[in-house]
């Protein structure tokens, strides 16, 4: 019996074009209706997933910023807050750094600093990640009762392993550094990745590894691949990820998740 399906989006869910299948609704409705608790787990924050799903939004759970954030029926279950003096080290850090664009996930907005704001990289791009933010000059303008739960660091040349991993990975003592793709480096606090995000859910759920199911295909889907006995990697993903995972998806071009979902739906004994 399967109690939770886990999905990344950019890569996995999502087609090269940023497009999700026209079944996706449709999949997940019917989970819903066999009880089957359908997660969101991507490096977006939840602000920008809970737009995505707005028409759903209530029958799934977001485990957003790769783990830091977990989001149910509107409500935080969970959050992980940075600490602000960490946070402006690395704004700085990546501020020396040309053509990288720096935003703050917090659980109100994104933040950007008007020296290094997205306005030059295209809006389809900023409005699907980013739909409510909010820019700022420094942290000192942040809110009082704002809480950052993770740094989002955009490569434009899509290197970001050379152009932002090597060159800020003296944070690793402090902070979880995440490969989010090509172009992003998440960071976190340590311990915070979306394996944690998965146990935690499991644990709220009574879900055990044999009743969960996860679709990843970069490195920051490593630590859930481990979570789950249904550990699918894309047949896109990244090397590390196929060797960790139980089992191979088709592709995202190859709506791989829908066609898997699918398959398991059509199966008598999952029925519950």
């Amino acid at each position: 019996m399967l109690k939770l399906v886990a999905v990344d989006m950019d890569g996995t869910l999502l087609n090269n074009a940023k497009e999700m299948p026209e079944k996706t609704f449709d999949i997940i409705g019917r989970l819903h209706a066999k009880g089957v608790i359908f997660a969101v787990a991507s490096g977006r924050d939840h602000l920008s997933l809970q737009q995505i799903y707005d028409e759903i939004k209530d029958d799934i759970v977001f485990i957003s910023g790769n783990g830091s954030v977990i989001i149910d029926k509107g409500k935080v279950i969970f959050a992980e807050v940075m600490d602000l003096e960490i946070v402006g080290e690395i704004v700085e850090a990546v501020n020396k750094i040309p053509d990288l664009k720096v935003s703050l996930c917090g659980l109100r907005s994104t933040y950007m600093f008007d020296k290094n704001v997205m306005s030059d990289l295209p809006m389809e791009l900023v409005e699907s990640h980013f739909p409510i933010r909010t820019i700022i000059k420094n942290l000192a303008e942040l809110p009082a009762d704002e809480e950052i739960s993770q740094v989002a660091i955009f490569d434009p040349k899509y290197n970001s392993k050379e152009n932002v991993y090597d060159q800020i990975k003296h944070f690793e003592n402090r902070c979880h550094l995440a490969i989010s793709g090509s172009e992003w480096v998440d960071i976190m606090n340590i311990g915070v990745n979306k394996g944690v995000g998965i146990k935690k859910l499991q644990k709220i759920l009574s879900a055990t590894s044999e009743e969960t199911m996860v679709f990843g295909d970069e490195l920051n889907d490593y630590e859930m691949m481990q979570q789950a006995y249904y550990s699918y990697a894309m047949a896109n993903a990244v090397p590390k990820i196929k060797e960790i995972a139980n089992f191979i998806a088709p592709s995202n071009e190859e709506e791989g998740v829908i066609r898997i979902l699918e398959n398991f739906l059509a199966m008598t004994k999952f029925d519950v």
